[in-house]
């Protein structure tokens, strides 16, 4: 089969393996089991179709909704000492990465249960003919190797669904019988696990003893599930975040209430044993498992493409808390990059499950964005279903040679996203009866989503203007400022509550329509608590005798312009008042870097000026923490409106140099926090030069070490969980 054509059947979606022991040689009493050659058999077949990627980087691909056709991941279960010498030298000499599902009951003394039935079978005394066991169990001829075969696999079958302290007193009966003991049965020590790990591969969880989770109780089941995790984490020194049902087949070894628990004990990903692929569509906590069987390579790749068409049973999950469902439209969400709009949407989505509202996201497929990044997706609540409406961007993917007609972008580049989406908001409203609607601006094209969803099912509708949606110089065509100021006016009648994030767009937009004033709502951008809480500073190799000043986000040539602020920088360094030697000045993701670079020559500071690209968020954060200033630009076209990054700024503890409008929101806002606060005026360079020179003061006396800590109390109420209570008030007297 060419790979042309799994590429497009495999679009979208992820194939994941599964294997077991693998021995070198088939033991004999389980002759059926895939041996090392067979497996490399099957590896081969794999690599000659897929691309094989890291379980958790595959999908979180899958989640972004940017997963590469053709990619698969490699899976084992249990925990074998053949482990070592077997498949993992051959996945080195592949180059191929796997994650191991690990049973960690082994390491305190207790081998699985079935290689117990095996070494006691294959240890049987001579001369004995047959087993008996009692307890409802049928007596088993073992005089020969074909009996004893099949004596393993009865005796697998039967103790494999007993309550596991039931199965243990059978075990103990059998091993009495054939002389032996559990202690004589080969396990996976910690060492080998720990091997394991060090060479690069994924650890997962498997449970403690391998009882079928629907057999136990659930405070035997949950300790089963969680006390695995714990163990292993202790041992690899790091994080598990995936979790392999025992036997794996939903509804019979495990249930709703299992897969809550496996949510609860802190996985983020939770694989069954049914065949099939998983997609966008699929539960991250019952991702399914495809085993290849061979026996030649051309079968083998037929068993992967019709697996491809498998429908994998899912069961349907659920809190045992009843919450109200909320649709939540936003554009701007992850693998989406480079917008702040994103960390508000997607925290909305973290901490709602908190205070009673399940969200159901609806977004844009991921070509849709022009810079995408992964890390935020893991962010994602387990629990949260994502749908992805097909949008294209009219100015990459429409337009020829850089250009487009204009009804192409009415009311924005991607209002191709309106159609295909409401048409699968719709499906789902009728499928998961949301109690509410609500969409976020920027882009327009959301709350026209929104829109059509309420009048369409008669929901109620709440609209989030992150930025005021027309203002006096935006947008500046005639046409589309038109469209966009009817728009407007239709979702401001037409929507239950209007959120703005200051209180002056509320005013703002209060008195443009008095007879919605009611309906205007704020709520503040802000920060994530977590986050801080879990990082640690990074100066990035810049040495604590150099000055490191950071600009973290977008620089707008216009209105966050950096030219006096490098003007105010040359006077000083020219005066001696600041050591270029010792000075760099960083912006980070500025995505109009050259912008900055050619002002930063204009000032001849090209040697300290630094524009870096984007990195993780977690980084990003770290990177605030280690700097000696936090630099905001905002101009008066921004007034009405706060940044995300100054809550972040104020939270990270640092020096903050504020140039702006002052009578701006965000000299307002700032104003709160009277430690380590340095503002300016954006276009007054005198006003920068003696703000520059406080702050240089301030920071060398350490007088912020003591004075910064005061202002952690004021600034948690901007937190994101404490947003989303607001939120809560909101959504509830919408319904109510």
């Amino acid at each position: 089969m060419k790979n042309s054509f799994f590429n497009l059947l495999s679009h979208g979606k992820l194939t994941i393996l599964q294997f077991h022991k693998v021995p070198r040689t088939a033991h004999v009493l389980d002759p059926f089991d895939l041996d090392l050659a067979g497996f490399e058999s099957v590896l081969q077949a794999t690599m000659s179709l897929f691309n094989i990627r890291p379980l958790d980087e595959a999908v979180l691909s899958l989640r972004a909704g940017n997963l590469p056709s053709r990619t698969a991941c490699i899976t084992f279960d249990d925990g074998y000492v053949d482990w070592i010498d077997g498949v993992v030298p051959v996945l080195e000499k592949n180059n191929t990465h796997a994650t191991f599902f690990i049973t960690t009951g082994q390491f305190s003394g207790v081998p699985l249960w079935n290689e117990r039935i095996l070494h006691a079978i294959h240890n049987f005394p001579e001369g004995a003919s047959s087993l008996n066991l009692g307890g409802g169990l049928d007596d088993m001829e073992v005089a020969t190797l074909v009996q004893k075969q099949s004596a393993v696999q009865k005796l697998q079958r039967a103790l494999k669904y007993y309550e596991p302290a039931r199965r243990e007193q059978f075990l103990q009966v059998l091993e009495s019988i054939a002389g032996c003991v559990s202690s004589q049965v080969p396990v996976l020590s910690t060492s080998g696990l720990k091997s394991i790990h060090a060479k690069g591969f994924g650890i997962g969880a498997h449970s403690l003893t391998h009882p079928i989770l629907s057999r136990c109780t659930p405070k035997k089941a949950y300790q089963e599930i969680a006390e695995s995790r714990e163990e292993l984490q202790s041992l690899i020194g790091g994080p598990v975040k995936a979790f392999a049902y025992p036997n794996g087949i939903s509804g019979k070894d495990f249930g709703p209430e299992h897969i809550e628990m496996v949510r609860q004990a802190g996985f983020s990903m939770a694989f069954t044993t049914h065949r099939g692929v998983a997609t966008g569509d699929s539960s991250v906590l019952q991702l399914p498992r495809f085993s290849p069987w061979g026996p030649t390579i051309f079968k083998m790749k037929f068993q992967f493409a019709k697996n491809l068409y498998k429908k994998t049973p899912l069961i349907k999950e659920g809190s045992p808390a009843k919450k109200k469902n909320i649709l939540m439209v936003a554009f701007h969400f992850p693998p989406q990059s480079g917008s702040s709009g994103i960390l508000r949407t997607l925290n909305f989505v973290k901490y709602l499950p908190e205070n009673g509202w399940q969200p159901i996201v609806l977004t844009a497929t991921a070509r849709a964005y022009t810079e995408q990044r992964n890390d935020l997706v893991a962010s994602i609540p387990s629990q949260t279903k994502i749908i992805r409406g097909f949008a294209l961007d009219a100015a990459r993917h429409l337009s020829i040679g850089g250009k487009y007609p204009l009804i192409l972008a009415l009311p924005d580049r991607w209002s191709s996203w309106w159609l295909g989406t409401v048409w699968a908001g719709l499906r789902l409203i009728r499928e998961q009866r949301p109690d509410i609607i609500w969409s976020t601006y920027p882009i327009s094209t959301a709350h026209w989503i929104g829109s059509t969803l309420s009048r369409f099912s008669g929901l109620p509708w709440v609209i989030d203007f992150r930025d005021p949606m027309v203002t006096a110089d935006y947008p500046d065509h005639k046409l589309q400022r038109r469209l966009w100021s009817q728009m407007e006016n239709r979702f401001m009648h037409q929507a239950t509550a209007c959120i703005f994030t200051t209180q002056r767009a509320a005013s703002s937009y209060a008195l443009r329509y008095p007879e919605m004033a009611k309906k205007c709502r704020v709520i503040e951008n802000g920060f994530e608590e977590e986050i801080f809480e879990n990082t640690k500073p990074n100066r990035s190799n810049i040495p604590e005798d150099c000055l490191l000043m950071l600009h973290s986000g977008l620089i707008y040539p216009k209105d966050r312009n950096p030219s006096h602020f490098f003007a105010a920088v040359q006077s000083l360094v020219a005066s001696g008042q600041l050591d270029r030697t010792k000075l760099r000045i960083r912006f980070r993701a500025p995505q109009h870097g050259d912008e900055v670079c050619a002002f930063a020559t204009k000032y001849g500071l090209q040697d300290i000026v630094e524009v870096e690209p984007p990195i993780s968020y977690q980084d990003a954060i770290s990177e605030m923490m280690g700097a000696d200033a936090l630099i905001v630009f905002q101009g008066r076209n921004f007034n009405a409106q706060i940044p995300a990054k100054i809550y972040e700024y104020i939270r990270a503890q640092r020096p903050v140099l504020a140039l702006l409008d002052p009578v701006g929101d965000t000299a307002t806002q700032l104003s709160q926090f009277e430690e380590g606060v340095f503002q300016a005026n954006i276009d007054d360079e005198e006003s920068i030069k003696f703000c520059l020179l406080e702050w240089l003061n301030y920071t060398q006396s350490k007088l912020f070490l003591k004075g910064m800590p005061k202002n952690i109390e004021l600034v948690k109420y901007y937190s994101r969980k404490s947003q989303s209570k607001i939120l809560m008030d909101i959504l509830d007297s919408c319904v109510d």
